[in-house]
């Protein structure tokens, strides 16, 4: 393989560097703010799509007697049949963002509805999305005197080089900051210039959805329209979604909820004792039943790595780490919680079940601090344990340039 750089990676050669959090100043219309991404990201685009062979989790997808780039094609017009008019209908300046999108990177609106429907393919083959662990701290147990997100995001290492950072000026709604994957219109990670934050996890409801709808459009969706707690609460439970998704949501009040969605269904967790944590599992009374059963096994349809692994296993460990780990400390710094979310477990070597995970095929790929009342966030992309973030503060204010440090 030849050395590449997407201007947003440090180094070359067969494998990327260690990546630079850049921040994307995206601006206008949401065609507008699509058009600068596309052009912006140009080359992250095209390497993503040019490398998609790269991705173990698409490659078993494919059928045996069909040419990877054949099913690639195919995939991606029925992604646009089965996606682009749900998309339209229901959050239509999304479906206008990625127009702008594909215009300005040079390539077929099809493919980037690959991309955006990959959430619905592989939560309804073989419940394979990602897994990832976060906590709300309220103000009350925070150091800082505001609440506190973070947030670790499991991930294939494949999608690891094509992770930007975007600051989103909208000329029609609220802007936001937020992490996000080159060719996607949505996020699963942001914060708006109301201090409303947002952190995604996967979940797998078990109902059959009714639209085609990624939740990471329904998170900035709910970005860019609500300014509290509770109205992005009301927001998210009655969205429109083909997934499911344990979502972390706090303001700059303090107010804190985790809301655990499926296609259909939803529930709303309160913090205990100060703290919210969420893994990959519903805790909800009225949404277990949609959940995936807990001695359920990954089959040969999955990764190799996954294959005869219980579903549920790295989420229940990880989550009663954290909730071991949290029960020992009383007021939480940004050190205290980095120290919580870089744990390698009793053995201090890091694996496929530990906060900072070092799995086969799930790895934390991407980490993220947010918080609400300073609007503020910082950003790394690779393991906590072993990387600096970068520290975007308040990007928000009135004739500021987005001013960021190391």
């Amino acid at each position: 393989m030849e050395a590449w750089d997407l201007g947003t990676t440090l180094g070359g050669g067969e494998a990327p560097g260690r990546r630079q959090v850049r921040l994307f100043d995206l601006q206008g219309s949401h065609y507008e703010m699509g058009y600068q991404q596309g052009l912006q990201m140009r080359e992250a685009i095209h390497h993503f799509f040019a490398h998609l062979h790269g991705w173990e989790g698409l490659r078993i997808r494919r059928p045996f007697l069909i040419p990877f780039r054949t099913y690639v094609a195919m995939a991606s017009r029925r992604a646009f049949r089965e996606t682009a008019r749900d998309l339209s209908e229901y959050y239509p300046r999304q479906k206008e963002r990625l127009e702008g999108i594909a215009k300005g990177a040079g390539i077929g609106e099809h493919l980037l509805f690959l991309a955006l429907s990959a959430e619905t393919y592989m939560a309804a083959a073989d419940y394979r999305l990602g897994s990832c662990t976060a906590a709300g701290i309220t103000p009350e147990r925070s150091a800082l005197g505001e609440p506190i997100v973070i947030k670790n995001f499991d991930h294939p290492e494949f999608f690891q080089p094509y992770y930007v950072s975007r600051l989103n000026r909208s000329a029609e709604t609220a802007s936001t900051l937020d992490v996000t994957i080159a060719p996607l219109a949505g996020c699963h990670d942001g914060i708006n210039e109301h201090g409303l934050c947002i952190s995604c996890n996967y979940g797998h409801g078990t109902d059959l959805p009714t639209c085609n709808v990624p939740v990471s459009i329904l998170v900035q969706e709910a970005l860019e329209n609500c300014a509290t707690t509770q109205e992005a609460v009301s927001f998210l439970c009655a969205g429109k979604r083909s997934v499911g998704a344990i979502l972390l949501v706090a303001d700059a009040a303090g107010e804190m909820a985790t809301v655990e969605l499926s296609p259909n269904f939803s529930g709303v967790r309160e913090p205990e004792g100060g703290v919210l944590i969420n893994t990959n599992h519903y805790r909800c009374r009225e949404m277990i039943s949609y959940d995936i059963p807990h001695n359920a096994f990954y089959t040969s349809r999955n990764a190799r790595a996954l294959r005869g692994v219980r579903v549920h296993e790295s989420s229940d460990i990880r989550y009663a780490r954290v909730e071991q780990l949290f029960s020992e400390v009383e007021v939480f710094s940004l050190k205290e919680l980095l120290r919580v979310f870089s744990d390698h477990g009793e053995s201090g070597r890091g694996d496929d079940n530990t906060v900072c995970r070092h799995g086969p095929y799930y790895t934390t790929t991407c980490s993220i601090i947010m918080l609400p009342r300073s609007r503020r966030m910082l950003v790394t992309y690779g393991h906590p344990c072993e990387s600096v973030f970068t520290d975007f503060l308040n990007p928000f204010a009135p004739g500021e340039e987005a001013p960021a440090r190391e």
